[in-house]
């Protein structure tokens, strides 16, 4: 017996406890109040589900999975303030990262210099560019560059050329601006005007008004949201009968909601959750929304929007991580870097050591909405 106490207080000193503990644990730093709530509380509900979903199936390797999450209150130094008291616990194995694209920048140093591996749902390329100086550090949602490819192949089809460029002084608007300054000439797409607003404004009348004057053939809003409604609602107050595309930010029911009537005709490109029921019979993707859609509203009573997908397949990558490489940082980070075709509700993800973006561009779809419904566009 002595020294069997011996042995278990030299464990005790050694951090044993963390690798026999029955609880493998990760970190959340979803936002649940604040300016991006609306994307974290959804983001934080698909996560939970995601835990629950693994837990119901006996867990991982037999061992219960628990999310920790902190929230950061839509604010970027309380997420830096989150990612030291979660990195600080030994037993936190990874993180799921931040809605905000601005908190996702602002806690890549610290994540990088504690060695954990962080999927983040900020929807900027840069968040894990370049590769080589962000090894930690992965995507789970759709990205700026990806959707804008479509976006612009859609513009090409339609014989748009000449475009106006409305975003949000966010860092989130700032990043699609850049990517598509960067991509649209490769399309025959030229930007005659850009204009910018702050997140928080509630009228982009002067902005438009400025395009107004350009006569271009359509509008693209980059911004999340209520900004977004906004910018619509002023663009059909102001008679500008242009086609309107939106980032994929405005995949979202509160858009529709906030919006109104003017949300009519405005094209997303976006993940495929909210046209499940017009996708293939041999999608690959279909099964999994289907039962994401269906356990998210059964626990939640309504349906899920789009960020609950991503914080869904954020946590599911991270499971499939641990499941791989077990209750070890580094190799839960190189285990993220290996995924190949992980079928998730916003994507397949395929990751590598020089793409830590990891879906691929088949996930996306250009949608419309019609009657203040989100359908496959044309």
């Amino acid at each position: 017996m002595r020294q069997l106490l011996i042995a278990c207080f030299a464990c005790a000193l050694l951090g044993a406890p963390a690798v026999q503990a029955q609880t493998l644990k990760i970190g959340g730093l979803l936002e649940t109040s604040g300016s991006v709530a609306s994307l974290g509380q959804p983001g934080l509900e698909g996560a939970e589900l995601a835990v629950e979903q693994i837990n119901k199936a006996g867990g991982i390797n037999g061992k219960k999975l628990e999310l920790v999450n902190i929230n950061s209150e839509s604010d970027n130094t309380q997420t830096v303030s989150a990612v030291k008291r979660l990195t600080g616990q030994s037993d936190i194995l990874a993180l799921v990262g931040p809605m905000n694209t601005g908190s996702s920048y602002a806690v890549i140093d610290m994540v990088q210099r504690a060695g954990i591996a962080m999927v983040s749902n900020g929807g900027s390329r840069g968040i894990v560019l370049p590769v080589e100086k962000k090894k930690w550090i992965f995507l789970a949602p759709l990205t700026d560059t990806l959707v804008q490819k479509v976006m612009l192949e859609d513009m090409k089809k339609k014989g748009i050329e000449r475009i106006a460029l409305l975003n949000s002084d966010s860092a989130f608007g700032t990043s699609g601006r850049e990517q598509l300054e960067t991509q649209a000439a490769d399309y025959g797409v030229k930007i005659d005007i850009q204009q910018t607003f702050g997140n928080n404004d509630k009228d982009m009348t002067p902005q438009l008004t400025n395009i107004r004057s350009k006569d271009v053939q359509a509008i693209v809003v980059w911004s999340t949201g209520p900004a977004q409604a906004v910018a619509v609602r002023n663009i059909r107050q102001l008679g500008l009968d242009v086609p309107v595309y939106l980032s994929h930010a405005a995949n979202d029911y509160n858009f529709l909601r906030l919006a109104g009537e003017s949300s009519n005709g405005v094209l997303i490109p976006s993940s495929k959750l909210y046209v499940t029921d017009s996708l293939a019979e041999d999608d690959p993707q279909k099964p999994v929304i289907e039962r994401f859609v269906a356990d998210y509203t059964s626990r939640y009573k309504r349906p899920p929007a789009t960020f609950a997908g991503n914080g869904y397949d954020a946590t599911m990558l991270i499971a499939e991580a641990i499941k791989a490489a077990g209750p070890d940082r580094k190799a839960i980070r190189d285990a993220i870097e290996a995924i190949q075709n992980h079928v998730g509700v916003t994507g397949i993800y395929s990751y590598s050591a020089d793409d830590h973006f990891g879906i691929l561009p088949s996930s996306v779809e250009m949608l419309v909405v019609k009657d203040g419904q989100f359908t496959l566009g044309n």
